[in-house]
């Protein structure tokens, strides 16, 4: 069954502050691919050729190479992006805020929180949201601000959501417009048919799996459970062959959307495109498969990409932020922007870094996982990497710079650095640190 939420009243009137729009303001459509690595877009070094349609798009905008987000699972990396604010701050963290035999309640968005939608609504945008549900379930708070927010039972992808978005945009006239459109195509819950062929898998391959979802799930719920997994290597490569043919697929559904895009007049003239991923994906990199348990690279360095009307675009390195989104949007559209607003957001406008400055900053995620994981990361400018995990007090310190892959722990072997980022990292979290 699908839901159509439409939201035209808001139920806490805000006053903005006294400023005139632009003349001629700016769209903005924002495209996340759930579940996307950054290791698999060819601009940011994948060799096989899986996105031609992004790396096109790259090429023409503002890339940021090396964009992190602050959870490793929709739900609250989601609220992280729409808030620009951390897990610990927007607290939806899990899908229930009540857990027992006798009693569920559904988890939603602290009303204090003002939303990406709501700023836009609120300085005359129309907004519109087109979604795969799961945990973008308009429920947990994320249709507020939207005039239409659509979201789906199962897990779909961009089949359904690109050509409802075309639709809207059609209807919107000159009115600008904030779209948000959302896709699980490459997430390993979806799946078109019962198997898929990949392109990209050894035709030798004669191993135990078959690509099939139960085969998925089963060894999702042995990453939760926390029980160890033995496959080959040469299975790993099988399943990680099936995520390969699942970004093609996503990339050339991308590529017809920006097709009917590029044919509506004038369109892209005028409107800010952001294309991200919530998170990434793990296929057997540190033991597991899926995502929410761990903060390792695979999960949370996921792509960012920016084409900005009037502007050549390039590729940045320096390390952004997801919860950075938000504040650059507000800028390079003007809107006119809350008191209160202004102090929620903890990232920090990207704008700058467009033009040329240089403005660093550390990288926080953060995660509690089904209450079975509880992890916490610092990332910092220069390329160090702490994860923390809160139930087992025990820190592991990766230099990034020489170990993408984070295999090589150098906690023992950097204790004072360790240290040092433990603190750092706590203090972020506003919490004690335990050394």
């Amino acid at each position: 069954m699908m839901r159509l939420w439409a939201t035209f009243l808001l139920l806490f009137p805000r006053v903005a502050a006294a400023r005139n729009p632009p003349t001629r303001p700016l769209n903005v459509i924002i495209i996340s691919f759930d579940a996307l690595r950054a290791d698999r877009l060819g601009v940011l070094g994948q060799k096989r050729p899986l996105t031609p349609n992004l790396d096109r798009l790259a090429r023409q905008s503002y890339l940021f190479s090396n964009a992190v987000t602050q959870a490793p699972w929709t739900l609250p990396s989601m609220a992280s992006f729409f808030t620009s604010t951390y897990p610990h701050q927007h607290q939806l963290t899990n899908k229930f805020s009540v857990f027992t035999e006798d009693r569920r309640e559904l988890a939603t968005l602290p009303r204090r929180m003002e939303t990406m939608a709501e700023a836009f609504l609120d300085n005359g945008y129309r907004t519109a949201a087109f979604t795969g549900g799961g945990g973008l379930e308009g429920s947990f708070g994320f249709s507020r601000g939207f005039d239409v927010y659509f979201d789906s039972d199962t897990f779909d992808g961009f089949r359904l959501t690109f050509p409802l978005s075309l639709d809207w945009i059609r209807r919107q006239g000159q009115r600008p417009f904030f779209l948000f459109v959302h896709g699980y195509d490459v997430h390993g819950q979806y799946i078109e048919t019962d198997k898929i062929k990949s392109r990209f898998a050894d035709p030798h391959y004669h191993g135990p799996f078959t690509g099939s979802l139960k085969e998925f799930l089963k060894l999702r719920m042995m990453t939760i459970k926390g029980e160890p997994i033995h496959i080959t290597q040469a299975d790993a490569r099988f399943w990680r062959a099936l995520y390969d043919e699942k970004v093609l697929r996503a990339d050339e559904k991308f590529g017809r959307f920006w097709s009917e895009l590029k044919r509506l007049p004038g369109l892209l003239d005028r409107t800010v495109i952001v294309v991200i991923a919530d998170h990434g994906d793990q296929y057997y990199e540190h033991g597991g498969f899926d995502h929410g348990m761990t903060l390792y690279e695979e999960l949370v360095h996921v792509p960012l990409i920016i084409p900005v009307p009037g502007r050549p675009g390039r590729t940045i390195k320096s390390q952004v932020r997801l919860v950075d989104v938000m504040p650059t949007l507000l800028d390079l559209c003007r809107l006119r922007v809350t008191p209160r607003l202004k102090l929620q957001m903890k990232g920090r406008d990207l704008v700058p870094l467009m033009d040329g400055q240089s403005s660093p900053r550390e990288a926080v995620s953060e995660t509690d996982f089904l209450l079975q994981s509880f992890k916490r990361s610092l990332r910092t400018a220069e390329g160090w990497k702490l994860i923390y995990d809160l139930e087992n007090l025990r820190a592991e310190l990766y230099d990034l710079k020489t170990d993408p892959g984070e295999h090589h722990d150098l906690r023992r072997e950097k204790p004072g650095r360790a240290r040092a980022m433990t603190r750092r990292l706590f203090k972020s979290l506003g919490m004690k640190s335990p050394i």
